[in-house]
C-alpha cells in the first residue's frame, strides 16, 4: 500500500471522519488479521508521523529511509526503539540506505544496503521488429491487383428474360384445348339450393346483435364501470388510467386520444352521477365546472348534482368517497377551499346545520 498516510491517516484532514474511520478500520484489519489468512500488508509512506499508530504497530518489520522532518524522525525511533541521539543516522544515511528491524531482518536495529531494483515483464519483447518494406508499385499491385476478377466473380447473375413468340402461345393454347374433358352436365340434385328466408333472418339478426354490442362499449360505459368499483377512488390515479386503458383495449374501444387529463374528468363526471341529468341540466354543469381543478373536480361535481335535486346539505360520507379520503378535516378544509373559489356558499345557521350553495345554478333542475 503506497502512500499509506492517506489510506490510514492519523487525523483527519482532507477526508470526512466517518471515510476515515472506515478506510483506517480496513488498515488495521489488512495488517493485523491479514496474517491469520495468507495476507502479509506491505506499508509504503514518506511521512511516517502521519500515519496512523494502529497501522504502523501491526507491522513485524521496518526499514527505515532517510528523512529531514523531526517529527517523522522522532516516529521512526519510537519504532525502532532508539534513543534521541541514536536517531540522528537517520539524517546521515546514504541512497540505498536502510535501518532495518524485524524478525525478517535483524532483532536489533542494523544498517541494510539495498541494491538497484530492476523491473521488467515476463512476457514482454526485446524489441520492436521493423516494419516490411516494399515499393510503390508492390503497394499498388497488392491493393488493385484482383479487383477485376474479384469484381466480376461477385456480380449477381440476371437470367436473360424467355421471349415466346406467337405462334408458341398459339400452339399452346390448342393443346390445352385437345386435353380439356367436355362439360360435364348438371345434374337436379346437385344443383345449388336457394337459402332459406329464415337462415338470411338468424344471419341478418347475428350481425346486427354483434353491432349494437360493440356500440354499446363507449369509453363512458368503461369510465362508469370503473367508478362504480368499490374502492376505486381511494387508488391512484395513474392506477386508474393503467385500468381503463386495459379494459379499452380488451373491448376493443379506441382510447388513444384521452390523455391522463382528460380521463380524470371523465371518471369525475362519471362519479358524480351526471349522466342522469337532462340534457339542460347537464351542460349547464359542464359549463361551469370548465374552471375547477381536476383534484377537487369529482366533489365539486357531487355537490352540484345533490344541489339540482334540492338536497342543500350533501352527504359527508359521499363527498369524502368521491374525494379518496376518510379523514373528516381534509372535507372541511376542501369545502373551505371551494368556498374561497367562489364556487360554493356554505351557510350555517345558530343550530349548526350546514347548507351549500352552489354559485350559477339557481333556478335549475335536475329534470
Amino acid at each position: 500500500m503506497d502512500e499509506a498516510q492517506m489510506f490510514a491517516p492519523a487525523a483527519a484532514g482532507e477526508m470526512a471522519e466517518d471515510t476515515r474511520r472506515l478506510t483506517l478500520s480496513a488498515m488495521t484489519n489488512l495488517m493485523c488479521r491479514g496474517r491469520k489468512r495468507g495476507l502479509a500488508g506491505v506499508v509504503a509512506t514518506q511521512r511516517l508521523a502521519k500515519l496512523a499508530k494502529n497501522v504502523a504497530a501491526e507491522a513485524s518489520n521496518f526499514l527505515m529511509v532517510r528523512t529531514f522532518l523531526d517529527i517523522d524522525m522522532q516516529r521512526a525511533a519510537d519504532f525502532l526503539g532508539m534513543d534521541r541521539r541514536q536517531a540522528e543516522r537517520i539524517r546521515d544515511l546514504q541512497r540505498g540506505q536502510f535501518l532495518g528491524l524485524g524478525p525478517a531482518i535483524s532483532r536489533r536495529p542494523g544498517s541494510v544496503q539495498v541494491g538497484v531494483a530492476q523491473t521488467g515483464g515476463k512476457n514482454a519483447g526485446q524489441g520492436l521488429m521493423p516494419l516490411p518494406e516494399a515499393s510503390d508499385d508492390e503497394l499498388e499491385a497488392l491493393l488493385h491487383g484482383e479487383l477485376a476478377q474479384e469484381a466480376q466473380a461477385n456480380a449477381p447473375r440476371v437470367a436473360a428474360p424467355n421471349r415466346e413468340t406467337v405462334s408458341d402461345v398459339e400452339q399452346a393454347i390448342l393443346h390445352r384445348a385437345s386435353q380439356s374433358p367436355p362439360p360435364r352436365p348438371v345434374q337436379a340434385e346437385e344443383a345449388p339450393t336457394p337459402p332459406i328466408a329464415s337462415d338470411i333472418a338468424v344471419v341478418e339478426q347475428t350481425e346486427t346483435d354483434s353491432v349494437d354490442k360493440l356500440e354499446e362499449v363507449s369509453v363512458e360505459r368503461i369510465v362508469e364501470d370503473l367508478a362504480g368499483q368499490d374502492g376505486a377512488t381511494f387508488r391512484s390515479p395513474g392506477t386508474l388510467f393503467c385500468e381503463f386503458l386495459t379494459a379499452c383495449r380488451q373491448h376493443g374501444v379506441v382510447s388513444a386520444h384521452i390523455d391522463m387529463g382528460e380521463f380524470r374528468q371523465l371518471f369525475a363526471f362519471a362519479l358524480s352521477g351526471t349522466g342522469r341529468l337532462s340534457p339542460p341540466a347537464r351542460a349547464t354543469i359542464e359549463r361551469l365546472a370548465e374552471g375547477v381543478e381536476e383534484d377537487v373536480l369529482a366533489p365539486y361535481l357531487t355537490i352540484a348534482v345533490a344541489a339540482l335535486h334540492g338536497r342543500n346539505r350533501p352527504n359527508e360520507d359521499e363527498l369524502a368517497r368521491v374525494y379518496g379520503s376518510s379523514s373528516p378535516g381534509r372535507i372541511r378544509r376542501l369545502l373551505e377551499h371551494l368556498e374561497r373559489s367562489n364556487l360554493i356558499a356554505v351557510h350555517e345557521d345558530f343550530g349548526g346545520t350546514r347548507t351549500i350553495s352552489v354559485l350559477g345554478l339557481e333556478g335549475v333542475r335536475a329534470d
